[in-house]
């Protein structure tokens, strides 16, 4: 059957993880599997989103396209995952108005009807979650990429139509109400969605956050503590309580939330980067070393551990060292464009120019809308007095980009930040 072909293709992607780092998978062999599975059931939804998605990764663009329209244009099964997939390939090449169109397509073939979503019928229910989970999908893209969240909300607001107690859709609108400075609006929607899901963990996350940057601490404590009991193996919960407790000078109390939270979830990386980040800051390097040790070796494939090993090297002036593990760190992580980014500023404080704009070009080309990345080329090329490739820059960011993606980025930082450092 077309499933068990997936499911055998599947396995032979990811088992060479498991086994061996060098050994690659069978991807002729998957490529087969996968086109046996679409002779027998050409309308299978799930074989083109996995193909697709192993072209993408392939670096087959061309072909993963092909792919996805191929599945859209034979009205599969699953239909809304390969418009997904093809918005995502989109984003992938820098794409951002190619992937909205895809998501408006979708939106437009499942998003007509009525938006009662209270009566029983299989078919309506099937259609209203499709429309919830591509207008989700373009909202994220309307507030992330283009930072415009009124877009977004407009994205959700159709979605809510037809799923209006979905825990997620309300999420995003408070994450919305929140980027736009209105509390008391997020503060409705994260306790709706709370109110449909109790046990939602990412919404008292949200929640949570947004009063502690708002200095409303017992507040969050207490939201923290709620979402806790309601999933206590939720690691990011764990993460931003004891991230508070540090913030109000309680190193004591947060040492233990970061302890109690890897006994609960030891595979939630970001546990041990904010605790290395607690005691480095509290001039314990030995076991902030330690600490995020354990994270790179649970999982060195996750590019923010890298960067906080750096951070130490640099603390204790090791600046040989910095440079080793910024390099060895885009070798397990090589989609981690922040890598680049920090590896390019070290070289640059060694004098080494042109080494430090082929990483940043570099980064550019993986991930092309992480714009941290063309502001320190700007800076590099404003460095040399390169006006004419300043000039370049410019027209390419404004072909990305609607706002300026040159200016001082606030979210290049945000995961060091996030840990206090």
């Amino acid at each position: 059957s077309a499933p068990t072909l997936i499911a055998y293709a599947m396995l032979e992607l990811r088992s060479p993880e498991k086994k061996d780092e060098h050994k690659k998978p069978n991807v002729t062999m998957v490529r087969k599997l996968f086109d046996e599975a679409l002779l027998i059931d050409p309308k299978h939804g799930p074989i083109y989103n996995a193909l697709g998605n192993l072209e993408r990764r392939e670096g087959n663009a061309d072909r993963a396209k092909r792919l996805y329209e191929d599945g859209i244009e034979a009205n599969c099964t699953d239909a809304p995952s390969v418009y997904h997939g093809l918005a995502k390939l989109h984003l992938s090449m820098g794409e951002v108005e190619e992937a909205r169109s895809v998501l408006q397509r979708g939106l437009a073939m499942f998003g007509t009807g009525t938006g009662d979503d209270t009566h029983n019928n299989n078919r309506y229910a099937k259609r209203n979650e499709n429309v919830a989970f591509l207008a989700h999908t373009l909202a994220m893209i309307e507030l992330n990429c283009n930072n415009n969240a009124i877009k977004a909300k407009e994205a959700l607001q159709q979605g809510l139509w037809h799923c209006r107690n979905s825990p997620q859709l309300l999420l995003a609108m408070g994450l919305c109400e929140s980027r736009m400075g209105n509390e008391d609006g997020a503060r409705d929607m994260f306790e709706r969605s709370l109110t449909a899901d109790q046990s939602h963990a990412q919404a008292w996350q949200a929640f949570g956050v947004m009063e502690m940057q708002a200095g409303n601490f017992w507040t969050a404590k207490t939201l923290f503590e709620c979402g806790l009991k309601n999933s206590p193996t939720h690691g990011a919960l764990w993460t931003a309580y004891g991230t508070l407790e540090s913030w109000k000078g309680n190193m004591s109390e947060a040492r233990l939330l970061f302890a109690a939270g890897i006994e609960k979830c030891p595979q939630h990386i970001p546990l041990y980067q904010a605790w290395a980040c607690l005691e480095l800051r509290s001039g314990h390097v030995i076991t902030a070393k330690r600490l995020i040790g354990e994270a790179l070796t649970k999982d060195k494939r996750n590019g923010s551990g890298w960067l906080v090993a750096a951070k130490i090297e640099e603390k204790m002036d090791n600046v040989g060292l910095v440079g080793l593990i910024l390099r060895r760190g885009i070798e397990c992580a090589p989609g981690d464009t922040e890598l680049y980014r920090a590896l390019a500023e070290h070289e640059i404080s060694r004098g080494k120019i042109d080494s430090a704009r082929e990483l940043l070009e570099k980064g550019i080309e993986i991930n092309p809308l992480y714009a941290p990345l063309y502001h320190s080329l700007a800076e590099l090329e404003a460095r040399v007095f390169n006006i004419e490739g300043l000039s370049k820059l410019a027209k390419r960011t404004a072909e990305i980009f609607s706002s300026d993606a040159m200016s001082p980025p606030q979210s290049s930082t945000k995961r060091m930040q996030a840990w206090g450092t």
